[in-house]
């Protein structure tokens, strides 16, 4: 359950990141 958790929370982070990351690109173009 540990390693779990411990993986959920960096996912969440790299999702965050990339939605992050597409928006500042996306922005960028503009």
């Amino acid at each position: 359950m540990k390693m779990v958790g411990r993986v959920e929370v960096p996912q969440e982070a790299f999702i965050a990141a990339l939605t992050t990351d597409s928006d500042k690109a996306s922005e960028k173009k503009k």
